[in-house]
């Protein structure tokens, strides 16, 4: 069942190394390979061995799945303190997705032996990746139900309000998106196609609910688009 709740839970961030001394963050990064990738640069593929997992320190990266037929479907976006790389996070020997820095990213592999032993050492640590993959859990059940059971007009406002939870900016009465995110990736979200999500922006822009200056989205009426999702 799908949560309407404007703000639920899981879909704010979920930093790996919250409640934790900065000590442990610092210790960690310098056993870990840096890795600075510009926007659009491939993470990993899905079937890459899962050795490692994830941490970014600051950026963005998208998650998705990508069908023979050529099909893309964004689960969801990472955001700087996160932890991603599911296959070495659950123990998989492959990884089962793909990932891709959707802005320029700083971003450290930490190897999974690494990875579990401070999952041991640091109870913490563990509670904060059962959280995140709960949260993970919830984002894709949602997406799910909203599929069957929603206009794409309300998934798409599910959407923007979920990113913007996770990146907006308060602008005055506005919420500023502080990164590009494309019509395309929007339209992989939510299960349609981008001419499809070009026509509801439109809509959305006649209704004073978003507006762009440039490439930056802006949500006008929060209410409003959190009205479209019961």
């Amino acid at each position: 069942m799908t949560d309407h709740n404007p703000n639920p839970w899981y879909w704010g961030p979920n930093a790996f190394f919250e409640g934790t001394p900065p000590e442990l963050k610092k210790s960690v990064l310098e056993q870990s390979k840096r890795l600075t990738i510009r926007r659009g640069g491939a993470v990993f593929d899905a079937n890459d061995p899962a050795d490692h997992v994830f941490f970014l320190e600051r950026g963005l990266v998208k998650i998705y799945h990508l069908a023979p037929t050529g099909e893309v479907t964004v689960f969801w976006f990472c955001t700087g303190g996160e932890l991603f790389g599911p296959g070495g996070m659950t123990g998989a020997k492959e990884q089962d997705v793909y990932a891709q820095t959707a802005s320029s990213s700083v971003i450290y592999a930490v190897p999974r032996a690494l990875y579990e032993q401070l999952l041991h050492a640091h109870p913490q640590l563990g509670i904060n990746v059962i959280k995140l993959l709960g949260a993970r859990m919830r984002i894709a059940c949602e997406a799910l139900t909203d599929r069957i059971t929603q206009r794409a007009e309300s998934r798409v406002a599910r959407i923007l309000l979920r990113l913007a939870r996770n990146w907006g900016v308060p602008s005055g009465h506005e919420i500023r998106f502080s990164v590009i995110v494309t019509q395309q990736e929007i339209a992989n979200m939510a299960g349609t196609c981008r001419q499809t999500i070009n026509a509801i922006f439109k809509d959305f822009e006649r209704l004073g609910l978003i507006r762009f200056e440039g490439r930056i989205l802006l949500i006008c009426d929060a209410a409003a688009l959190s009205a479209m999702t019961v």
